[in-house]
């Protein structure tokens, strides 16, 4: 057991947490970056919406829409920015997922910084993660969602459909946007409520990579900002057949996996446990 002053002591679930995202499909967490931390990284958010890298390098996938109705959407900004870097591979972040899905060890998928405008932003439809990430044989994953920005019910937030991770996979949605959260017609007889993620800046949501969620429109004066860890076990494997951007990324480096092999190499940083 970890003692109150042990650095894990903040991020050790109980064993009712634990069964709770088991049930639920989702897990709240009280906050992991303080409010001068969240100063910072939205900062170094800030400067790699504007181009800057203090990395030298860009992240691997940029999409700045400034219309007032659309979504600022980056990938993999850990490769550009040493804030975000270490913000999105926190190890607590990764502490925390290991013990949600039972995994002995934890690499990131990819990261997302997400900005979405005040009075604006489209609507995100109900959708799986895992869905989009066929290329991970196993469903050990987990979305971890920091909130850079109070995250109000007129912000827009994430909603979950508690529990739908137990239903298996769904079809992709005709599109990830649009003017309507298309929520799925659930099996009859499935119980299931809505649960919108309204978090105070620098709190942490995590929801398993089966479970159904999507967002409104932010009817705010403010920005919704959010940047994710996408999380899976140490122990997935690759499995060739659907396009992603993280297959034609690991193949540039010299070390990644073969068909079957577990994941490795730069394209996918440990996170826990902390090298």
């Amino acid at each position: 057991m970890n003692s109150p002053s042990s650095p894990l002591a903040a991020s050790t679930l109980t064993a009712e947490e634990i069964a709770l995202f088991d049930q639920r499909g989702y897990h709240i967490h009280g906050k992991i970056f303080s409010e001068a931390e969240v100063a910072v990284i939205n900062a170094a958010a800030d400067r790699v919406i504007a181009g800057q890298y203090d990395k030298g390098s860009p992240p691997d996938v940029t999409t700045l829409r400034r219309e007032p109705v659309d979504l600022i959407k980056i990938d993999n900004t850990w490769k550009a920015d040493t804030t975000l870097a270490r913000t999105v591979l926190s190890p607590k972040i990764g502490h925390i997922a290991a013990q949600l899905i039972g995994a002995p060890s934890i690499r990131l998928w990819h990261d997302q910084l997400l900005d979405k405008p005040p009075h604006g932003g489209r609507v995100v439809t109900y959708h799986q993660d895992w869905a989009y990430w066929q290329m991970i044989a196993e469903c050990r994953t987990v979305t971890c969602w920091i909130a850079l920005d109070d995250v109000l019910p007129e912000s827009g937030p994430m909603v979950f459909l508690e529990g739908s991770h137990k239903l298996g996979i769904w079809s992709l949605p005709e599109g990830i946007t649009g003017d309507d959260t298309q929520k799925p017609k659930l099996p009859a007889g499935f119980v299931t409520r809505e649960v919108p993620l309204i978090i105070p800046k620098g709190a942490v949501g995590f929801h398993h990579g089966l479970l159904l969620h999507g967002s409104d429109r932010n009817f705010s004066a403010s920005r919704r900002r959010a940047i994710v860890s996408h999380v899976m076990s140490g122990e997935c494997t690759y499995r060739p057949g659907q396009v992603h951007m993280n297959e034609w990324m690991m193949v540039r480096y010299p070390e990644h996996p073969a068909p079957g092999e577990k994941f490795r190499g730069p394209q996918f940083p440990p996170m826990w446990p902390a090298a």
